[in-house]
């Protein structure tokens, strides 16, 4: 008999309320409650990318591409105790199959290395002696073994399980393991045949009972005659695992309510990740049972993963606290990655900007406006009303409910009273173990929390009322726009075409199988299968983008395209130029890097400011479609007459 009520299964005849009563009831597992309480955990991107300079590297990686010239990770988790993260999970083996630890399952490892330490385990008694916990990233996709013939055979998932093992046995008690979906050689959201991911978690259980676990995409409730009795009614939904959920992106967004009691209507729940409003009621309809899966957050400290001196920039202040409203205070947890550069060490740019994050955490939550206040209840109207002691500034509330008696509340609403009348400031759904809303400043000496629709009976724990900082009081060390100053133009422009304020001229290579990077376009070896030219007429002012159509292009995803020509600039000045895109892209100008947009689960914008001189450079654009449907554009300043726009979609 389960003593944690972690799942719980629908009858068919069970209405969609009465579903929503059954799941309120349902309660994290002991492991899953102290995950949460943690708030702020660390991710460490490093390894041989590092030293490459890749996101993501090939599998063809030699033992000197690791060379760390004063490694130290006792350093990283002394930045992260400091910082307030409260444990440590560094990818110990990457795409590229390069293991950070004394393992005895290949020679591709750091004993091998210049620098022959174990990471894994300095990383761990750090974390021991620090009083953090100590977690393990351990990436299923291994392109090294795809290349020494073992990656895709049925004995893979034996190699996988003996690094799993020794991972699990030989560094002291783990906290977290992070299973990475990531892999270029299946289609997305793919199975992939060598995998063998209940192996996996068995042995979790077995080996690190205390530990939560990231769950690799894609996967399965239950097997699918399994699944088939359990939609029947012959079987009962029960799922005791203690995973964590993916947010469904990496740029530290989370969505509108995040649930975390999930509705199971899917055996396949890989591609749900991303819905942008999963846990939502009418997924009840069809649900067969729900189960406690919270939401983890997973982002970067700065604009990538692995440090790349020539391309890391750490993010803004407001961008930070806004990751950890969206996290945190959703419902979640906040794997915020720190990037060791090629010495082994955090940088000071990253130290000093998790300084400045927790002073602000600090200084926005320290003071509960509402601490010397009194309440009144009114039981009847489920509604707290509080009078303060004195007109009184506001921002922001914080809300938590007691998520040992399940999370309960499905729609709330705060109010100030302000010109003589009750004024709505925030209006939401889920509160879960930590609900934050701001709004606009407001000053007033009654407000009250309204909740307007529960279902069961919400024990709330905290109900709180803050200002926030103004960040313009901290450190202005934000990094601003990438300024290029160092490009020089060209005498000879060839039979290149050109891209100039006369229309758009681009040659083109297309390849099949798209990377899911598009620097890896540049790095390796990329042989089109075919190749043409592209030509766009003049656009005048305030018309449509020109496009290049897709008909050119024999797959509507999952390919790559390499884009050359010449850029005509016609006066010298500081001109901004901004690549958009899904899934990855990247802009060089000459030889230099001066865009890279890799990575992004959606549409997202980067930008550069160039100073040109007139005359002519040599454009290369890299783009990879692989997960989502086609998306490139390239806009220049929006103020110059030379500005041209390419889309491709």
């Amino acid at each position: 008999m389960r003593t944690a009520f972690t799942s719980v299964s629908f009858d068919s005849k069970d209405t969609v309320d009465a579903r929503l009563c059954k799941a309120s009831e349902v309660i994290p597992s002991p492991e899953q409650l102290k995950w949460l309480k943690k708030e702020m955990t660390a991710f460490i991107h490093f390894g041989p990318n590092t030293f490459t300079g890749r996101q993501w590297g090939t599998g063809k990686e030699t033992l000197a591409d690791y060379a760390p010239t004063a490694l130290d990770p006792a350093q990283w988790v002394r930045v992260c105790k400091e910082a307030g993260l409260k444990h440590v999970i560094c990818t110990l083996k990457h795409h590229d199959g390069f293991c950070l630890w004394d393992t005895k399952t290949t020679d591709f490892n750091v004993m091998n290395s210049a620098c022959p330490v174990d990471v894994a385990k300095a990383l761990s008694d750090a974390c021991h002696e620090e009083g953090i916990g100590f977690g393990v990233y351990l990436s299923p996709w291994d392109m090294h073994q795809r290349e020494a013939g073992l990656w895709g055979t049925d004995a893979y998932n034996d190699y996988f399980l003996a690094q799993l093992e020794e991972l699990l046995t030989n560094y002291g008690d783990v906290e977290e393991v992070w299973f990475d979906g990531a892999c270029g050689d299946y289609a997305i959201w793919q199975q992939v045949p060598c995998y063998k991911p209940e192996t996996w978690y068995a042995m979790i259980h077995r080996l690190a009972p205390n530990a939560v676990y990231r769950m690799y995409d894609p996967y399965f409730f239950a097997e699918e005659g399994d699944w088939e009795s359990v939609t029947r009614g012959e079987k009962p939904f029960i799922w005791d695992k203690k995973a964590i959920r993916w947010v469904g992106n990496e740029e530290g967004r989370s969505r509108r309510d995040e649930w975390a009691v999930q509705p199971i209507f899917s055996r396949a729940i890989a591609e749900s990740a991303t819905f942008p409003d999963l846990g939502e009621e009418h997924y009840y309809e069809n649900a067969v049972g729900a189960f406690f899966y919270p939401v983890e957050v997973n982002t970067t400290l700065l604009n990538q993963w692995f440090h790349n001196p020539e391309t890391s920039r750490v993010k803004t202040l407001a961008q930070l606290m806004e990751t950890y409203r969206q996290s945190v205070g959703n419902g979640g947890v906040l794997l915020l990655n720190l990037s060791p550069d090629r010495t082994g060490r955090i940088p000071e740019d990253q130290i000093n900007r998790l300084k400045e994050f927790r002073t602000c955490i600090d200084e926005t939550y320290s003071r509960d406006l509402l601490a010397e206040s009194t309440a009144v209840v009114n039981a009847d109207a489920n509604t707290l009303t509080y009078s303060l002691p004195a007109p009184t500034s506001f921002d922001r509330i914080l809300l938590e409910e007691d998520l040992t008696k399940g999370q309960h509340v499905r729609e709330w609403c705060f109010e100030a009273f302000l010109d003589g009348a009750w004024k709505e400031l925030a209006h939401k759904g889920a509160i879960g173990h930590r609900c934050i809303e701001t709004f606009e400043k407001r000053t007033a000496e009654k407000v009250r929390l309204r909740i307007l629709r529960t279902y069961g009976t919400p024990e709330l724990t905290r109900v709180a009322l803050f200002l926030g900082p103004d960040l313009s009081s901290f450190s202005s060390s934000d990094n601003a726009v990438p300024f290029i100053k160092d490009l020089q133009p060209v005498v000879n422009i060839g039979a290149r075409p050109v891209v100039d304020g006369s229309g758009l001229g681009l040659c083109y290579e297309f390849k099949h199988k798209g990377r899911q990077t598009a620097l890896s376009i540049a790095q390796e070896n990329f042989i089109p299968e075919s190749s043409g030219r592209i030509e766009l007429p003049s656009v005048p002012q305030n018309s449509p983008y020109p496009a290049f159509p897709l008909e050119q292009l024999p797959a509507e995803n999952d390919y790559a395209v390499r884009f050359t020509g010449m850029l005509e600039v016609k006066e010298d000045g500081i001109f901004r130029v901004e690549l958009t895109s899904a899934d990855g892209s990247a802009l060089c100008i000459g030889q230099k890097l001066c865009i890279l947009n890799d990575e992004p689960h959606e549409v997202r914008s980067a930008c550069c400011d160039l100073m040109l001189k007139k005359g002519y450079y040599p454009v290369t654009i890299l783009y990879t479609c692989f997960r989502n449907p086609a998306f490139l554009k390239i806009e220049f300043d929006k103020d110059r007459e030379w500005k041209r726009i390419f889309i491709l979609h």
